[in-house]
């Protein structure tokens, strides 16, 4: 499993590759809190590296949106295969999530909010 964490503009943008293990999951949850409590709450999660999810990415994903917006920040996912939207689609979860086709679009959303909230 690898990750990184790249930021712009005040969005933090985590790549993965892989969210499959619980364990490796949790590393990068609390890679998460940290930036949280470093005030980073708004992120993008590129997963342009990923074909498939199962219950235990979206439970990952659900972990950070709920860490995120209890900081009073989002977060977008960006660059979804057909196999994780069709997940998303079939346990609801795109209503929750703000789904992006490439991290740029994601993050002229949140350049945007930014505008709208000043």
């Amino acid at each position: 499993m690898a990750y990184s964490f790249s930021e712009k503009d005040g969005v933090q943008i985590l790549s993965v590759d892989n969210l499959l293990n619980p364990l490796d999951n949790q590393e990068i949850i609390r890679a998460v809190e940290d930036k949280i409590e470093a005030k980073f709450t708004e992120f993008v999660v590129d997963l342009e590296q990923m074909d498939f999810m199962n219950s235990i990415g979206l439970t990952f994903l659900i972990s950070i949106l709920t860490r995120s917006r209890n900081a009073g920040g989002d977060v977008g996912i960006a660059n979804l295969s057909e196999n994780i939207k069709k997940i998303l689609l079939v346990t609801r979860l795109n209503s929750a999530f703000s789904i992006y086709g490439n991290v740029e679009d994601a993050l002229s959303f949140f350049e945007k909010e930014k505008k709208n909230s000043l």
